[in-house]
């Protein structure tokens, strides 16, 4: 068995590193790169802090993330709580790895009228948004990086990439580059004929609507999940 990860780099090679570590031989050929958008949030007080990505504190200036530090942080998930746990954050909740969730977690633990920040970055989903705002929430929003497609492998990684036979998806903006650049490198095909493991539904959408047929869904939305399918005998 051999694992296609199309993360981008940082968590990418973390990921692959934990492949390794279980014996599973992966290929790490990223089709995303998240950059800095240089923005920061006013310096106004917060009575609380919201992230969905581990990018938003690895991306957000030193000056600000000083400001934050003890302000109560609502994260997506473990591994975002841990990033931001290593950051020095001292007031850490955790969601269960979804944004609807998270949401549903924020306002069921502080008031509408609180000043909330929402950490985020560019191009996303507005549902976490659409949400605060549904439950009596107006956020300031501060987008710190940015998302951005990269050109298609080179033609070492494009070869390697092709031995594969299972592919980690843990984005709906990934799935949609990863098409894209397979189309770029002539891999649409055997793209076809890989299994996909998915974060979550949403994450598998853009192989679905591409009649993808070999695709399966985490039980919860975490990394843990998405590798515990690559145990899951396939029909």
């Amino acid at each position: 068995m051999k694992v296609l990860v199309t993360r981008p780099i940082e968590d990418g090679a973390k990921t692959v590193e934990r492949l390794k570590n279980k014996g599973v031989d992966a290929v790490l050929a990223p089709v995303t790169a998240i950059t800095s958008m240089g923005q920061t949030p006013p310096s106004t007080p917060f009575d609380a802090v919201l992230i969905s990505s581990a990018n938003a504190i690895r991306h957000l200036s030193e000056e600000a993330r000083t400001r934050l530090l003890n302000v109560p942080l609502f994260c997506v998930g473990e591994k975002t709580a841990s990033v931001a746990r290593a950051a020095g954050f001292t007031s850490v909740t955790t969601g269960t790895g979804d944004g609807r969730a998270l949401v549903k977690l924020v306002a069921s633990t502080i008031k509408p009228s609180a000043a909330l920040l929402y950490l985020t970055g560019t191009p996303r989903k507005p549902f976490i948004e659409e949400g605060l705002s549904a439950s009596g929430f107006h956020p300031i929003v501060t987008e710190v990086y940015r998302t951005m497609s990269v050109d298609p492998w080179p033609g070492v990684t494009s070869e390697s990439v092709q031995t594969c036979d299972k592919a980690l998806h843990f984005s709906r903006a990934s799935v949609e580059a990863l098409l894209i650049a397979a189309e770029k490198a002539g891999f649409s095909t055997a793209l076809r004929r890989l299994t996909h493991l998915c974060l979550s539904e949403d994450v598998a959408v853009p192989l679905r609507e591409n009649d993808y047929s070999q695709i399966l869904v985490a039980a919860k939305p975490s990394e843990e999940d998405v590798l515990n399918l690559l145990h899951i005998k396939e029909t």
